[in-house]
């Protein structure tokens, strides 16, 4: 019963896509195929000439009209930049920082603490003051040491006026020699 059904089904579907498919083919067949040709009909053979009924006579065809040759395209004009360069070379430099003279006093005092406790009874004044000489020395040179800092300088050679200018950045511009790089706000931007 089962396999009745299925097959009466696919008989009902197979039947309708063809009925289907050659109504789309024979509207393709209609707007594919040409006007047909005008009829000459011919009496049947009598005793009596017959003459053949006149045909019109075609109708002049429009020529085209002729295209002029489409001009070939401009060449791509370049676009002038005036803030645009090539990166020619990086230095990074580490400045030392300035110092405040915290360090100064601090080192100062430490080491005087220091050639105090070191020296011997007799010589206690001189030892706190190397102490304290040489520790504001040093702590001085310490606080420098904690406030340096790293700065790329990126030399650019412009395009337009050919100068090369320096710009200097806090932080690195993630930039190679030769890399094309537009400047702005003094800063390098990669293109």
């Amino acid at each position: 019963m089962k396999s009745s059904t299925r097959n009466i089904a696919f008989t009902a579907f197979a039947l309708i896509s063809l009925f289907t498919l050659s109504g789309c083919f024979e509207e393709k067949a209609k707007e594919t195929t040409a006007a047909p040709a005008p009829v000459v009909e011919i009496a049947p053979v009598a005793s009596a000439p017959v003459a053949a009924t006149p045909v019109a006579a075609p109708k002049p065809v429009a020529k085209p009209k002729p295209v002029a040759p489409k001009a070939a395209a401009p060449a791509p004009v370049k676009v002038v930049c005036d803030n645009c360069g090539t990166v020619v070379s990086i230095n990074v430099i580490e400045q030392s920082g300035k110092a405040s003279g915290t360090g100064v006093v601090v080192g100062g005092a430490i080491g005087g603490l220091l050639g105090n406790q070191m020296a011997d009874s007799k010589n206690k004044e001189l030892a706190t003051l190397a102490g304290a000489v040489g520790g504001a020395i040093a702590g001085n040179a310490i606080e420098k040491n904690m406030k340096k800092t790293t700065v790329v300088d990126v030399a650019v050679q412009m395009e337009v006026s050919g100068e090369t200018r320096i710009l200097r950045h806090t932080v690195n511009p993630n930039v190679v020699v030769g890399d094309k790089v537009k400047v702005e706000n003094d800063l390098v931007v990669k293109q």
